[in-house]
Formats: C-alpha cells, sequence, structure tokens
C-alpha cells in the first residue's frame, strides 16, 4: 500500500498523479524526520523556515507542509506550471496547511533554472542582514553537475547555522536508462558525464571537504545530509 492510497484526490491538478505514478509517491523520509526534530526539539516554540528544490508532484511536499504550524515557512520550488498547480491544488481542498507558502517557478528556457531564484533570495539576504534564511533544504531538482553544484553553493549560504541539507539520488546517472541515456546524447552531453554520478560529485567537490559543514552518516547511499556547522 502506497503513502497516499487512503488520501482523496479527486480532481486535484498535481496530487492526482501521485495514486498514477507509484515511483513519485514516495516522501523522502530524512526530510519528514528532519523537519519533525525542528518542530519538536527544545527550542521548537521558534518559527522555522525549510525548502524544497524540485517540488514534483508533491509526493513530499504535503506531508511536510502538514507538519508545519502558523509562522512556519515552506519555499517550493519547481517548473512555473508545476508551482501553479501545486498552489492550485492547496487551495481546492482544505489539507489543514497552517504555515505561509512560497512558490518559486522558474521557466523552461535553457539559461533559467531554480538556482536563478536561489540567487535573488541570497540577494535579499544580504541587504536585510540576515545571517541565513532556512532551516532545511531537501534538494531534489536537476540531477546533472551543472544545476546540482551551483544550486548547492548557494544553498550553503541559505542555510542557517545548525541548517540541514539534504541531497537526493547521488547515485543517479543519467544514462540509468536508456531512453534518457539517448536523450543525453543526443542533446549534446558527453558520454562520461551521461554515466557519471553527478550529484555524488558535486557534493564530493562542494560539501564533502568543506569543513563549514557536518557529514552525517547514513545507511542509505542514495542521499546525503549535511549539517552547516554554527560559526
Amino acid at each position: 500500500m502506497g503513502f497516499y492510497d487512503n488520501w482523496n484526490f479527486d480532481g486535484l491538478k498535481l496530487f492526482s498523479r501521485l495514486k498514477r505514478r507509484s515511483s513519485i509517491a514516495k516522501p523522502c523520509r530524512e526530510f519528514l524526520s528532519v523537519v519533525n526534530q525542528l518542530k519538536t526539539s527544545s527550542t521548537s516554540s521558534r518559527n522555522i523556515t525549510v525548502a524544497e528544490v524540485g517540488v514534483g508532484y508533491g509526493a513530499t511536499a504535503l506531508p511536510v507542509l502538514k507538519m508545519l504550524d502558523e509562522g512556519d515557512t515552506y519555499y517550493g520550488f519547481d517548473f512555473e506550471e508545476r508551482m501553479q498547480d501545486f498552489m492550485s491544488d492547496l487551495q481546492e481542498k482544505d489539507f489543514g496547511i497552517k504555515c505561509r507558502v512560497v512558490p518559486m517557478g522558474n521557466s523552461h528556457y535553457t539559461g533559467d533554472s531554480y538556482n536563478w531564484n536561489l540567487s535573488k533570495l541570497i540577494l535579499d539576504m544580504r541587504d536585510q542582514n540576515e545571517p541565513g534564511l532556512f532551516d532545511a533544504v531537501y534538494l531534489d531538482g536537476a540531477h546533472t553537475f551543472l544545476y546540482t553544484g551551483l544550486g548547492i553553493c548557494l544553498l550553503k549560504e541559505l542555510l542557517k547555522d545548525d541548517g540541514i541539507l539534504i541531497l537526493d539520488d547521488v547515485r543517479w546517472t543519467v544514462a540509468h536508462s536508456q531512453k534518457r541515456k539517448e536523450i543525453a546524447l543526443k542533446d549534446g552531453m558527453p558520454i562520461d558525464q551521461a554515466e557519471d554520478m553527478q550529484v555524488l560529485r558535486a557534493q564530493k567537490i562542494f560539501l564533502d571537504n568543506d569543513p563549514n559543514f557536518e557529514k552525517i552518516s547514513l545507511p542509505d547511499a542514495s542521499r546525503g545530509i549535511f549539517r552547516k556547522r554554527p560559526r
């Protein structure tokens, strides 16, 4: 039985796809665990801000939103039309969401991505002299070194002290499926890149040896979790 089998998504634009696509209907248990710890810790009286880069069809977003309280904030990053459907679903049905939801959509232009929106947040944060924005971030966006590497660099600054960054699919490759491999080669991606674990490459370069971040061990090697050390 899937996580959402008993949920009623009839008539919804985004969430209704969860029951039709079981492969993307599994919430990230590590992100849910981190958010739960933030909400139940000794400092749970403070408001928290979390982000999900790559909302997909909302498999992780919805349970996280239900965990957050009034005063908390959730930032969701994905393509514009997907974030529009996401917000439409939240308005269409009462899921009991109490927190503030901030949709951050980007276009399909080749030069555009969630990283542009992350860069805007950094500049706003600096203007306000804030030391950080996010208490926890789940990065499950484009799985290439080009996007993931820059995304990690931006999120490192956006994280608060003791903030948690979770990377998904660190061992995934473009060549994981023959269809994706053929598309990548056609679009001009070299074969060595198509066969490389590009998220893991970005993790090794930008996080593994960064003294400002502590790696949290996981039995499941498909995800990487890092904590930002206090300054």
